[in-house]
């Protein structure tokens, strides 16, 4: 039988950061908890608090002395808060389902519906887990994970369950040679990589530099001349937060006249490079600044031994069609009631191209019938009829 522990905020979660790391490299998961601190501290449309469920065997845990081996699993929710109170939605931070969930493999679907479980006996009204299921030997829950349930007063006749899997691109490999990655990827994508590289450099005299030296005053300059300008407040975010992380990168390239053309925000972990952020300056659409960028980062991380390309929060450009896929599932939970009527209007207010939780409130495939063994939604016009 698994016990639930619940830890709320920041730093008791950043206290338990090495733990986490050690549980995700014993659960086949390295690098899915490294620099927590970043995510946690992430800006969003609106104020979140993230919640760490913890499962273990035990009934009581020890945080101070805690170790990986004294648990099962681990979840990263978030509750959303309005104008400081909270309006009973968890969601993930993180569509892409790597750092939502820490658990062996054939356990993850389980805890995820356990987790969801606690969290409505506690009296919330929505639950949106996206995590990488990766028991695709056995998508059916078997008597041993059943056994992890505990008694709970949230069944199908008090909340309305929904599963969803879906695929996404998931890393970019990367060879041993930059050309060798770039035969990799399709024809128009390789193309452009070297043609508007070129370009840059013979018409707005181009230079990389792998380690940028800027100040704050002038990061957010560059920011408010940036095509897709962020608030000041989360430019100055970004400056910062990548000070936290265990191996930073921080890279750009400038014009013959010293102006900052691109800059971009990184990490490495294990084998893996991730671009968290990229900012390229406004009326040079013509020179594709963000495919140069890419293109110089690329090539510097596989001098430097990485093997896989990650994009945080993924990417619209057609390189994504290179990628290695990977399932996520999304489990999705809404309390029936009254009050659980006004869900999908709340999730209005969080509609954003990142935003699992609204984009699967709103959906309305997910009302109806089954499909294909997934459990649907009803509809709230529906129930209240």
């Amino acid at each position: 039988m698994a016990t639930i522990h619940l830890v709320c905020g920041c730093d008791s979660i950043l206290r338990l950061q090495q733990v986490l790391v050690d549980l995700s490299v014993r659960c086949g998961q390295p690098g899915v908890m490294d620099d927590v601190g970043y995510f946690l501290s992430k800006p969003g449309t609106l104020r979140r608090v993230p919640h760490l469920l913890l499962f273990s065997k035990a009934p009581t845990l020890d945080l101070e002395r805690l170790t990986a081996n004294d648990l099962l699993g681990a979840v990263l929710l978030y509750r959303y808060m309005v104008l400081g109170c909270g309006i009973g939605m968890f969601s993930t931070n993180d569509r892409s389902g790597r750092g939502t969930l820490v658990a062996p493999a054939a356990l993850r679907s389980a805890m995820a519906e356990m987790a969801s479980r606690s969290l409505m006996d506690r009296g919330v009204l929505a639950v949106l887990i996206s995590f990488r299921d990766g028991d695709t030997a056995n998508d059916q829950k078997g008597p041993e994970k059943s056994q992890l349930f505990g008694c709970s007063t949230v069944n199908e006749k008090t909340a309305r369950w929904a599963w969803r899997q879906r695929e996404t691109p998931d890393y970019l490999p990367l060879e041993t040679t930059f050309d060798a990655t770039l035969a990799k990827i399709g024809t128009r994508t390789r193309r452009n990589m070297r043609y508007y590289r070129k370009r840059a450099e013979a018409e707005l005299g181009c230079v990389f530099l792998p380690e940028v030296q800027i100040t704050k005053r002038e990061f957010l300059d560059f920011n408010r001349e940036c095509m897709y300008a962020v608030p000041a407040k989360v430019a100055s975010w970004r400056y910062y937060s990548l000070k936290d992380l265990e191996k930073p990168l921080f890279m750009g390239i400038k014009d013959s006249a010293g102006r900052w053309l691109s800059l971009l925000g990184g990490r490495r972990h294990h084998d893996g490079t991730e671009i968290l952020w990229q900012m390229n300056r406004s009326g040079l659409s013509a020179y594709s600044l963000s495919i140069v960028m890419r293109s110089y980062f690329i090539e510097h991380e596989i001098a430097h031994g990485m093997r896989k390309l990650y994009m945080e929060g993924g990417t619209a450009h057609p390189m994504r069609f290179s990628f290695i896929p990977d399932r996520v599932t999304d489990l999705v939970v809404v309390r029936r009631s009254r009050l659980g009527l006004v869900v999908p209007t709340l999730a209005h207010l969080f509609i954003k191209p990142d935003n699992e939780l609204a984009l699967m409130l709103l959906d309305k495939s997910l009302y109806g019938g089954s499909t294909n063994g997934s459990q649907r939604l009803v509809s709230p016009e529906e129930e209240a009829n």
